[in-house]
């Protein structure tokens, strides 16, 4: 009954694109094919690009991410996965590798090896994924009121859970403080108590302030892939692991689930998969050079003091959410507003 349900809920039965209403499958499969393909399958030209040195940027010794990895290490990895999340396209889930690791262990280590030596040929058929559509609200009708989940092939997957445990422990250092999501120590309580004593003191002061609330639209699969290596160079990523990330990205495809047929396979070429574990990791390194930005303006006079007494916190960063406090003047709302980002960070 709860299954029943459930398939109920999410059954698409019409789609409305424009002025037209779409009923059958054949339509609503086309208006979603097209959908996806200009905001994963397009890929934007870099028309700018930033100084991240002069940013304040700094290299980190990242040397140990580019080891090889060990026959302990991915076994410690597939026994953190979940045993029986929904099958991907190739329909193994995470108990098909615990239970029979002794039988495939051979063959996985030799897939890792070659993905490690950056043998990559072929690799888009093990790194494919599917997107189910769940709806955001009752009554959705159009594409963007579904909310995309990728259900990634299990052993692309593997791969980047492998590179995301050694990124883990590394986070704290290289990401500045202003973002909290993703980072072990860290929590949402954080940017609520810093936004919310902010908000008191500035009011105690009885100056007019702007709090400003920005809203990223499609933040994921807005990233520039051209942008990220830079940002992972600059931060002192070695050359084997910015291999992987591009190996990882160029090879990546998607096919919509629509009320359970895959449609059209998508080449992706821009944007970071949701529900795949690397991923929050890269795109909080793309994030937290907006706040540098604004750091970097705030120290250049860009921007004017809040107050008097030294009060630094201009910004708040949970992911892709941002609030930013700053004087209701022409200047500041003109550097934050209509001074839009270099490509590459996503637009808000």
């Amino acid at each position: 009954m709860h299954a029943r349900h459930r398939k109920r809920k999410n059954f698409i039965g019409k789609l409305i694109s424009g002025d037209r209403i779409c009923t059958s499958h054949k339509d609503k499969a086309s208006v979603i094919d097209d959908y996806y393909e200009n905001l994963l399958g397009i890929c934007t030209a870099k028309e700018h690009t930033i100084n991240l040195a002069d940013l304040g940027i700094n290299a980190q010794d990242m040397s140990e991410l580019d080891l090889p990895f060990t026959e302990d290490e991915v076994w410690r990895t597939i026994q953190q996965l979940p045993s029986d999340k929904a099958p991907r396209p190739d329909g193994y889930t995470g108990c098909f590798y615990k239970s029979c690791w002794t039988i495939i262990k051979e063959d996985i280590m030799v897939a890792i090896s070659a993905v490690w030596s950056r043998k990559m040929v072929n690799f888009e058929a093990l790194n494919s994924a599917y997107i189910t559509l769940l709806p955001k609200k009752e009554g959705a009708e159009q594409p963007k009121d579904f909310r995309p989940i990728s259900l990634v092939h299990s052993f692309a997957k593997l791969v980047t859970k492998l590179l995301a445990n050694r990124l883990a422990p590394r986070l704290q250092q290289i990401v500045s403080p202003y973002q909290s999501a993703f980072i072990k120590g860290r929590f949402i309580q954080d940017n609520f108590m810093l936004v919310q004593q902010t908000a008191r003191f500035l009011h105690q002061q009885k100056q007019p302030r702007i709090l400003l609330k920005l809203d990223i639209s499609k933040a994921f699969d807005s990233v520039s892939w051209p942008f990220l290596p830079e940002i992972l160079q600059q931060l002192g990523f070695g050359q084997i692991w910015r291999d992987i990330i591009s190996g990882l990205l160029s090879s990546s495809s998607t096919q919509v689930l629509l009320n359970g047929i895959p449609g059209d396979r998508i080449a992706h070429r821009r944007g970071l998969r949701q529900g795949d574990p690397l991923s929050p990791m890269l795109f909080i390194l793309v994030m937290d050079v907006l706040g540098h930005m604004i750091l970097k303006a705030e120290n250049e006079g860009l921007l004017q003091p809040l107050s008097r007494r030294s009060l630094h916190h201009i910004i708040s960063i949970y992911v892709d959410d941002v609030v930013m406090f700053l004087h209701p003047e022409a200047g500041d709302c003109r550097q934050n507003i209509v001074g839009s980002p270099p490509r590459g960070i996503p637009r808000w």
